[in-house]
């Protein structure tokens, strides 16, 4: 029998913030725990919550992130932690740690900031390994919040000296590699993909659409399109809705569901009203219900994700793993692995790029049902498939760190 792992995930984010990263967390401890040994969170203080989760979530203290609420920025000298967790329906319990004490064999963190530094402390003290994931072009995070090209250089130049630091650097798609390159970082990158806790069955998703037309108010018969994600500017959000306005004003029929949230969420709204779109624009918010969610996808006939921001896209898995193509950028980070008309569907970076691919699009259903088989035999992989992939890269890890 393989020797238990005791891993530790740190993030910067995670729910009730439900991120792609947080779910990537989320996923990464769930199944780290179920196959490898055991494995735990931890992540900045979200105050009044209480976790209900099968592993150990520690909270650090926090502060409020002004910048980019509901973020917190973790602020922690001694380790000190708390787990909050809900039993049952009603009892709350509230367990203090300190996360220097707990006998990690590797710790894995997904943020380089105040989570980032404190699982460097932590491989410092026990002399273990640290593994850090790449995930997000922070570049566009500085430049929004520092409104300076100077500061925001000195910003990415301080992050590349985090990844300096750590023992292993991992991104999750090649395409990803390219943009921590163009930030300066010169050592050595791996790639591991990430998955989705997302599928369906043939047999499933007749059920699954029909619920969704109700739960969403979309007859049968009438085209969904299907945005979720933070609702940031980062995302490529006004080209989407200026694309929907191209369609509007050619007289096509469709609807477009957005779920999520974020301090662009108002601009959208307003947006979509100056754009006459009315009734074929709904804004959902953020849904935690993974049920609600399958009931979308399953309902959608297309995901629309235009984002540049993101380097690797959980959502397009999901899809994928819903039998459901994505559109998206042409030469963006999130189409890898699409080739148009066959998984997926790619177009240009302009509204009137997009609004020619979805006009046709929509006027072809069964195109994209097509395109949705073959996402979901190309593009879907489970995310208990690629925790063993990751399991099986800490023993190796944690082999070699012996011998050094």
């Amino acid at each position: 029998m393989k020797k238990e792992i005791i891993s530790g995930i740190f993030n910067d984010s995670y729910p009730p913030i439900t991120d792609g990263v947080a779910m990537v967390t989320k996923s990464y401890a769930f199944w780290l725990n179920r196959i490898a040994g055991p494995s735990c969170v931890v992540t900045p203080d979200m105050p009044d919550y209480f976790d209900q989760e099968e592993f150990p979530v520690y909270r650090f203290p926090s502060m409020p992130l002004s910048v980019r609420p509901p973020y917190r920025f973790g602020v922690s000298l001694i380790g000190e932690a708390k787990e909050r967790r809900l039993r049952g329906n009603s009892f709350k319990e509230t367990l203090h740690t300190n996360i220097f004490n707990i006998p990690f064999d590797i710790v894995h963190t997904h943020s380089p900031f105040s989570s980032g530094l404190l699982a460097y402390r932590v491989a410092q003290k026990w002399n273990i390994p640290l593994v850090t994931t790449f995930h997000t072009k922070y570049r566009e995070d500085f430049m929004l919040a520092m409104k300076s090209k100077l500061l925001t250089d000195i910003a990415v130049r301080q992050l590349v000296e985090f990844y300096k630091k750590v023992d292993y650097v991992w991104v999750p798609s090649e395409e990803t590699i390219e943009t921590l390159r163009s930030y300066g970082f010169k050592g050595e990158i791996e790639v591991m993909p990430n998955g989705t806790d997302l599928i369906v069955t043939d047999e499933e998703l007749p059920g699954l659409r029909s619920s969704g037309e109700k739960l969403y108010g979309i007859p049968a018969g009438i085209p969904m399109l299907l945005y979720i994600g933070q609702h940031i500017k980062e995302k490529n959000l006004e080209i989407l809705q200026d694309s929907l306005g191209v369609l509007h004003a050619r007289g096509v029929d469709f609807r477009m569901v957005f779920i999520g949230g974020g301090y662009y969420a108002d601009a959208l709204k307003e947006k979509a009203k100056a754009l006459g779109l009315g009734e074929k624009v709904a804004f959902k918010g953020i849904i935690r219900d993974r049920e609600q969610i399958k009931q979308a996808y399953a309902r959608a006939d297309l995901l629309y994700f235009p984002s540049l921001y993101d380097t690797s896209s959980l959502i397009v898995k999901e899809s994928a793993g819903m039998r459901r193509p994505s559109l998206l950028v042409q030469g963006s980070s999130t189409a890898a692995g699409v080739r148009d008309g066959e998984n997926g569907f790619l177009a240009g970076n302009s509204a009137e790029s997009m609004a020619d691919k979805l006009q046709a699009l929509l006027a072809d259903k069964s195109l994209m049902d097509k395109a949705g088989q073959g996402a979901y035999e190309t593009l879907y992989r489970s995310w208990e498939s690629v925790i063993g992939m990751v399991a099986e890269r800490y023993e190796q890890i944690l082999r070699d760190w012996k011998g050094r």
